[in-house]
Order: C-alpha cells, then structure tokens, then sequence
C-alpha cells in the first residue's frame, strides 16, 4: 500500500484531536468523580464508602486506578502521532500490521512503564 507522508501526518492529527478530546472529557469525568466522593461527607458512612470496609476497595482506590489508566491512554495518543511524525518523511510505502507491531515493541516513553498492549 503506498503511503504519502501528508496521509500519516494526517493520522497523526487525528490522535492529537482525539487526545484533546478525550483530555476534555477525563477532566470532566475527574470533576464529577471528585464531587461524587464529596457527596458523602466526612460520617462513617461516607468514610466507608470513600477508604472501603473490610479490606475491600473504596471509591478513593478505585476512582485513582481509572484516572491512573485514562492518563496512561492519554500518554499513548501523544506518543503515538510524535511517532507517525518521525517517519512521515521516511515511508513511502508500508505493511501497516508491520508498523503496529514495530510501534509495540519500542521501548516506553518512561522507565517502567509498560509498552503499550501488555497488562
């Protein structure tokens, strides 16, 4: 399939506006997230259900590991079209399953992160 790198810049461009997209949207998200724990207050209910009961997860734990995992997705759609940038003027034609598998296998932008697609 032959590719011009006006077409890859343009793909890049969709992540960077699905990025601001969903960048809007988790910040909207976090904002109702915040005062839904809110709402419960400061008593042993509201206590309970922010930190959890008997062990088990609370709201606190659980609303940090989604935003922890929207900012990882965040991460990836800026990444993502820095890296279809860096080639665009180096490819001209291209296996697009041979570029999603050279993508996975770079190493992350930070020490510890996983690459994309590993649990």
């Amino acid at each position: 399939m032959e590719n011009h790198p006006s077409q890859i810049r343009s793909a890049a461009k969709a992540f960077d506006i699905e990025r601001e997209e969903l960048g809007g949207f988790v910040d909207d998200a976090a904002k109702q997230l915040n005062a839904i724990g809110a709402f419960w207050g400061e008593g042993k209910e509201g206590v309970t259900f922010f930190k959890g009961q008997g062990g088990g997860s609370g709201y606190e734990a659980v609303t940090g590991q989604i935003i922890e995992a929207i900012e990882m997705l965040l991460d990836a759609h800026e990444e993502i079209p820095r890296r279809l940038r860096l080639m665009a003027d180096n490819v001209q034609v291209t296996d697009w399953a041979n570029v999603a598998l050279v993508l996975s296998a770079l190493p992350p932008a930070e020490p510890g992160q996983p690459i994309w697609g590993q649990p």
